[in-house]
């Protein structure tokens, strides 16, 4: 699927020249993270090729703030293969979160061992929560290291399990595309939605199935006498 473009504004976020690109059509920080790995199982569209990749999704998603990415953009150039092990546990965690909800929009249960590994992300990341005070009274913030190279990941992992524990869980959907497994949460009011988004996968589907209707009609009135 292409994406929209956007420019990031950490520098080093680029790949090629041109700016990252990310959709965020999943209705869920988890499903958006799952989401930057496109048709699986081929896996042709991986969008976090690098640490500075995962910035640029998190600047996007709202997982970090602006502040927060620059620090974390620092201390990856000061530290690349920690950076390097950050970007593999991002990736290793994308994975189980994918297996968790994949299996949600089929219908089993996911598997024991996915969801054992959120439970093991969860305990390490859970103790850092912390009521902070806003503008209109408090709120949830993170305590911890401001440069943390794994600092996205916390918001990820408290997405994950507040949306596996929540109503919502049941209309975890997996676009219908065949090659496309982007997951989204179905808020329409039929609760039948089957593209990821209508204007990338559903309109190329729907452009896909009236050729076929119009060459099936052609072959049929060549067979006519």
């Amino acid at each position: 699927m292409a994406g929209i473009g956007y420019t990031v504004s950490v520098a080093g976020a680029t790949r090629g020249g041109s700016p990252a690109a990310f959709e965020l059509t999943g209705g869920a920080l988890c499903l958006d993270f799952a989401n930057t790995l496109g048709d699986r199982p081929r896996c042709r569209e991986e969008r976090l090729e690098s640490y500075q990749d995962l910035l640029a999704w998190s600047r996007q998603a709202g997982a970090l703030a602006a502040p927060e990415v620059s620090a974390l953009h620092g201390a990856a150039l000061r530290h690349a293969r920690r950076a390097r092990r950050a970007l593999g546990s991002a990736l290793a965690l994308r994975e189980r979160l994918y297996g968790i909800f994949s299996a949600l929009a089929r219908g089993p249960s996911p598997a024991a061992a996915d969801v054992e590994a959120l439970n093991q992300a969860l305990a390490r990341i859970l103790g850092r929560l912390r009521l902070v005070r806003r503008k209109d009274g408090y709120g949830w913030g993170w305590s911890g290291e401001a440069a943390h190279l794994e600092r996205m990941l916390w918001p990820v992992a408290r997405s994950a399990a507040e949306l596996l524990t929540s109503e919502e869980a049941r209309d975890v959907r997996e676009c219908a595309s065949g090659d496309c497994s982007w997951l989204f949460v179905d808020r329409s009011r039929t609760r039948r939605r089957r593209w990821c988004d209508m204007r990338t996968c559903g309109n190329r589907n729907k452009a896909r199935r009236h050729y076929e209707r119009l060459k099936a009609r052609s072959v049929s009135s060549r067979r006519s006498p």
